[in-house]
C-alpha cells in the first residue's frame, strides 16, 4: 500500500512542566513498503494514558518523536506476518499517527517481556499485541474492546480477584471512582454483593458515581473533614481498598482498614494529574513505591497483616480469554456498564490529551480516528 499518513509529534520542550496544544506537531511520512514479517495497520481508536504528560516530560517520549507507547485498536490493512491477517481487528501498541508498522517479533515499547504463557496466547513477542477473537468484534465496539477489554478492565478483573474472593458484605472502598479502572472496580464489587463507596473530586463527580456505578456512597477526597466521611462511611473499617492514586490518600484510607484486610495498588494518578508531576526520581524506585506505598503504609501493612497486591496487568495476560468471557456475561446481563470518554478526530488528539490534565471526565479517555 501506498500513500500518506499523518502523525504528532512531541515538538516543544514544556515550561514547568505545563502542557498545552503547542507542544504538538503535525506532520505528513509516507507509508513504507512492508518488509516480510511486517504488518501495516490503520488505528481506529487510540487510549490516552494518564502517563502521557509524565512520558514527555522524562524523555521517555522524546523532543521530535511520538509517543510509541500507546495502546491502540486497529485494524490490518496488509500482512507480510502469518500472526496476522488482512481485516483482523487486533490490540497493539501505536503512536499518535493514523497507520502503524507493527509484527509479531516486536517486543514491547516501555515494558518488560511477557511471560511465555502470553507470548503463547498472543503469538507475539509483546503482551499488547494480540489480535481479538472474531466473536468479541461482532458484539463490542471498539470503545469497549479498548476499554472493558483492554488494560482498564484486565487491570480491575485481575485486581479484584487476587484481592478476593469478594464476598457479599464486603466492605471496599475505591479510590478513583469515576476513572477508567476505578469505576469498573466498584461495579465489580457491587456486582459480589459489596458494601461499596468511592472516593472522587468533586460533589458533582460523587453523585455522577452513586447515580451510574449504583455503588451505596461517594466522598469528595478533597473535602477537609475527608478523614471524618471516611470513619461514617466505614464505621465497621475497611476490608478491600483498591487503589490507583497512592501517597497521602492512601495513607488516611490505610488507617481504617481491618485486621486482614486487602490493599490493591494498580497505579500513581496523584502523582501524574499534580502540577508538579513528572520529575524523574533521583533514585531507581520499586513498583511499590511508584505506586505510592510509603513506609508509613508499609508498617500499616504489617502490623495488621493486610494482604498487598502491586502488579502490572500483564502479568495475568495468559487469562485474558477467561476474563473477556466473565467481564462479557456481565455486560450482556446490564450488571456493568462501560464508562469512557471519547474524543472524535485525529485532529483533536493533542488537545485531548492537554485536556485530560485540565479538565474532569469519567472513564476512559480516547480519541476515535474513525467510525466503525
Amino acid at each position: 500500500m501506498t500513500g500518506i499518513y499523518r502523525q504528532w509529534i512531541f515538538a516543544k520542550p514544556m515550561v514547568n512542566n505545563v502542557l498545552g496544544p503547542e507542544q504538538f506537531e503535525l506532520r505528513e511520512l509516507s507509508i513504507p513498503e512492508l518488509k516480510r514479517g511486517q504488518v501495516l495497520v490503520r488505528v481506529k481508536l487510540i487510549n490516552i494514558h494518564s502517563a502521557s504528560r509524565w512520558r514527555m516530560i522524562t524523555g521517555m517520549t522524546k523532543l521530535g518523536q511520538t509517543d510509541r507507547s500507546n495502546y491502540a485498536c486497529a485494524e490490518v490493512v496488509e500482512s507480510r506476518d502469518a500472526t496476522f491477517k488482512e481485516g483482523d481487528i487486533v490490540a497493539c501498541q501505536a503512536g499518535w499517527q493514523e497507520y502503524q508498522i507493527i509484527s509479531s517479533e516486536d517486543a514491547s515499547v516501555g515494558y518488560g517481556p511477557p511471560s511465555e504463557m502470553v507470548k503463547a496466547l498472543n503469538n507475539t513477542n509483546s503482551q499488547w499485541n494480540y489480535v481479538f477473537r472474531a466473536a468479541m468484534v461482532k458484539m463490542w465496539r471498539p470503545e469497549v474492546l479498548m476499554s472493558i477489554f483492554g488494560t482498564s478492565g484486565m487491570t480491575a478483573y485481575f485486581g479484584m480477584r487476587e484481592c478476593g474472593p469478594l464476598m457479599p458484605g464486603d466492605r471496599v472502598a475505591v479510590a478513583g471512582a469515576t476513572g477508567s479502572v476505578g469505576s469498573i472496580v466498584a461495579q465489580l464489587a457491587r456486582i459480589a454483593g459489596c458494601y461499596v463507596v468511592g472516593f472522587a473530586g468533586g460533589a458533582d463527580r460523587c453523585d455522577w458515581a452513586v447515580k451510574t456505578l449504583e455503588i451505596d456512597k461517594c466522598i469528595d477526597y478533597r473535602a477537609r473533614d475527608f478523614a471524618e466521611q471516611l470513619k461514617v462511611a466505614f464505621p465497621n473499617g475497611i476490608d478491600v481498598y483498591s487503589d490507583g492514586i497512592g501517597g497521602a490518600l492512601t495513607e488516611t484510607v490505610m488507617e481504617n482498614a481491618n485486621q486482614n484486610a486487602r490493599l490493591f495498588s494498580y497505579g500513581s494518578a496523584g502523582t501524574f494529574y499534580a502540577e508538579g508531576a513528572g520529575e524523574p526520581p533521583r533514585e531507581r524506585t520499586s513498583l511499590r513505591q511508584m505506586f505510592g506505598i510509603s513506609e508509613k503504609i508499609e508498617a500499616i501493612l504489617k502490623r495488621r497483616n493486610i494482604k498487598s497486591e502491586v502488579w502490572t496487568v500483564d502479568a495475568f495476560y495468559h487469562e485474558r480469554l477467561k476474563a473477556e468471557d466473565d467481564l462479557s456475561r456481565h455486560l450482556l446481563s446490564g450488571a456493568l456498564k462501560p464508562v469512557v470518554h471519547i474524543v472524535d478526530g485525529f485532529d483533536k488528539l493533542p488537545q485531548a490529551i492537554t485536556d485530560l490534565y485540565a479538565m474532569p471526565r469519567q472513564g476512559k479517555l480516547q480519541v476515535r480516528f474513525e467510525q466503525s
